[in-house]
């Protein structure tokens, strides 16, 4: 699988600029409703990664299932059940790097154990494999490496046999340790780890969940991730073409005495990693824009008025396991939204966490009206707190966040 490495010259200012605003983002937005979004974007996360596996869960649906609210379709259920699985992992995650030191996300134990954890927590149904070739099929053991061989596409993956000894050189290449030093590098190196893992295919199935997830530990580990204020996921889901022409090209053998001095070309991996550092980019940049503190409180308040004006409603589908908020049909009844609401949610963002006894002096309402009003948003999802006395926090619900945070993923019925 050598080379290993991008030529770094062509990459570092790519990457560099990518570090930078990473690290700005959402620097105007009070702490907790950075919070806010970023379980969002587990979500949202969680929404795109299975995307590109060919699974279409919503994010409305995903936070249902978070609520315990199943669909009462088999088979929708068991891709719900899938959803939770891909968050749970992502919070473990997320702790583990919070514990932990210097944790190798390389790491032939991390990479198993991110796939235990994952597999342990599916249905049945998802953790069978079958075999294209003679509709053999396998079952997939949580943690285990590959035992036998497999193709995707034109590549054609390592010999079980060599899993191991492959995983090991893994491991020691792309430690981010080695990179701790100079996040531009890290940020270049990241793409390539993805590749490589992707080809070495060490598990049966969800090879690229768990290299997404990996990719998501590393940008975090050297301090690209933004604090989970955006996701390489759905810029890989929204350049899916693309993004499969890249790791193929990136598959391919060296092309002449210029390309390197390994067995695969060394063009193809650069040119893998100069496509993902522009997705991660444009990613980046994305999240800036709607993070900018004035441009969400305009929008809370376009929100707002459409709730009010009945444009826009929390609405069932036909088969009443999802709802969304979307532009009502003629004939439907408006929807009641104070705008009460709108300014107590725009205090939320700005304060932060608020004491319930402010409602009434933000509302300007009666005390019953502003502890009613309190109870709708929290209904619906827009204010969160620990107990029915503590302080009030912001939420960004799914069904509302394509309008609050436009592009971010597309609608029920869009």
């Amino acid at each position: 699988m050598e080379p290993l490495l991008p030529d770094f010259d062509r990459l570092r200012e790519r990457a560099g600029g990518g570090v930078l605003r990473a690290n700005e983002l959402g620097r105007h937005l009070h702490p907790a409703t950075l919070d806010a979004v970023a379980e969002l974007l587990r979500t949202i996360n969680c929404y795109y990664s299975n995307l590109i596996e060919g699974h279409d869960t919503h994010p409305v649906s995903i936070e249902r299932a978070l609520m315990q609210d199943y669909a009462s379709d088999p088979v929708r259920r068991d891709l719900q059940t899938e959803a939770l699985a891909h968050i749970a992992v992502q919070r473990l995650i997320e702790e583990r790097l919070g514990r932990e030191p210097a944790p190798n996300v390389c790491s032939t134990e991390f990479l198993r154990w991110v796939h235990k954890e994952f597999y342990s927590r599916l249905p049945d149904d998802l953790r069978i494999v079958r075999h294209p070739a003679d509709d053999r099929e396998e079952i997939i053991e949580p943690g285990a490496l590959r035992v036998f061989d497999v193709q995707v596409g034109r590549h054609v993956a390592p010999d079980p046999a060599e899993l191991t000894v492959l995983l090991e050189r893994f491991g020691n290449v792309y430690d981010p340790a080695s990179f701790a030093g100079d996040p531009s590098r890290a940020m270049a190196v990241v793409g390539a780890a993805h590749h490589r893992l992707l080809w070495i295919h060490p598990f049966g199935d969800g090879n690229g969940r768990v290299a997404r997830l990996m990719t998501d530990a590393y940008l975090r580990w050297i301090g690209v991730g933004g604090h989970g204020l955006w996701t390489v996921s759905r810029g890989l889901a929204r350049a899916r073409t693309r993004y499969r022409e890249a790791l193929s090209n990136a598959d391919a053998p060296r092309w002449n005495d210029l390309d390197g001095r390994g067995p695969l070309s060394s063009r193809g991996l650069t040119a893998f990693c100069e496509f993902f550092i522009d997705v991660c980019s444009d990613q980046i940049s994305y999240m800036g824009g709607v993070l900018s503190i004035d441009r969400l409180l305009e929008r809370l308040a376009e929100y707002g008025k459409l709730r009010a004006a009945g444009m826009l409603a929390p609405v069932a589908t036909t088969e009443g396991d999802e709802t969304e908020v979307r532009r009502s049909g003629a004939g439907r009844k408006p929807v009641q939204w104070r705008p009460e609401a709108t300014r107590l949610l725009r205090a939320v963002v700005t304060q932060g966490p608020l004491p319930r006894g402010e409602v009434r002096a933000i509302t300007a309402l009666p005390d019953r009206t502003a502890r009613r009003l309190v109870s709708e948003l929290v209904r619906e999802g827009f204010l969160t707190s620990t107990s029915h006395r503590a302080a009030l926090a912001v939420r960004f619900p799914a069904h509302a966040a394509s309008h609050i945070f436009p592009g971010l993923y597309a609608p029920l019925g869009a």
